[in-house]
């Protein structure tokens, strides 16, 4: 197994047993998302934050706001709550969208366009749909899906290790 595939894998192998809960576990999943993924320069100047943007509600029971603060490579985490009627969702660089948007998730994706924004969602059908990682739970495993074809519009770099670990990748 590649190196970045027991950096993504390894912590979870260990966190299920511990008895983390679901969201958390997804939590973790995306801080490892974050520390990965590149962003254009411009995107994401050097010494810049890296900031998560949180729709919905009760959005993975809280676990995204344990993130706040915490450092992502050389980069510092924050975690803000927007709302989907937001007009600067393009200044996020990670969007999660809560499951409680599943009625309107796909307009936030079309408002966003090809801004260099990492949307993920545990949305069922959110990769499918264009958005760029879902994160979702099967088999009593969290597993992830990539959008390839949306990640690339927004001009982001996704490891290949990472995309060899997705259950599914759209657009390959």
């Amino acid at each position: 197994m590649s190196g970045l595939a027991l950096l993504l894998l390894g912590p979870w192998q260990t966190l299920a047993a511990d008895g983390l809960s679901e969201g958390q576990i997804k939590a973790a999943y995306l801080y490892n998302f974050a520390k990965f993924v590149e962003w254009p320069a411009e995107a994401l100047p050097a010494n810049a934050n890296i900031v998560l943007c949180v729709i919905g509600n009760n959005v993975l029971d809280g676990a995204l706001q344990a993130l706040d603060g915490r450092k992502a490579g050389e980069r510092e985490l924050r975690v803000e709550q927007r709302n989907y009627t937001d007009t600067n969702l393009a200044a996020c660089h990670l969007l999660f969208i809560g499951n409680s948007e599943q009625q309107r998730f796909v307009v936030t994706l079309k408002a966003l366009r090809d801004a260099p924004v990492l949307t993920l969602s545990d949305i069922g059908d959110f990769a499918e749909k264009g958005g760029g990682i879902a994160l979702l739970f099967r088999d009593n495993n969290v597993v992830f899906e990539v959008n390839l074809e949306s990640t690339r519009n927004a001009r982001l770099h996704l490891p290949g290790q990472l995309l060899n670990i997705a259950t599914y990748v759209y657009g390959r």
